[in-house]
């Protein structure tokens, strides 16, 4: 699946059932979503007390589903920033990359 057609499902499906939330609103979500993820991977890591069932690929699921529905309210096309990103990495970060093996 493309990037964009990423953004298209989660835009369709927001539609259908009233709207996004205000891009402030999402980005607490985003913060929220992160923090599952952190701890999701730490149970399953081992790192904290009383290990549960983890769904660390839902987790991320969820977070994918929050920055589209950010970059959507934004204006934002994640696959242009995505391959900006990429560029970037890939002419400053490389060498430090491999360096910190």
């Amino acid at each position: 699946m493309e990037l964009s057609e990423l953004q298209s499902e989660v835009d369709e499906w927001l539609r259908e059932i009233g709207g996004y939330w205000d891009r402030f609103q999402i980005l607490a979500r985003l913060t929220e979503e992160l923090g599952e993820v952190a701890a999701a991977l730490q149970r399953q890591e081992g790192l904290r007390p009383r290990r549960v069932e983890t769904d660390l690929e839902g987790e991320v699921g969820d977070l994918l589903f929050t920055v589209a529905a950010f970059a959507n309210v934004m204006n934002l096309d994640l696959q242009r920033s995505f391959r900006r990103t990429m560029q970037k990495y890939r002419a400053r970060d490389g060498q430090a990359w491999q360096d910190n093996k």
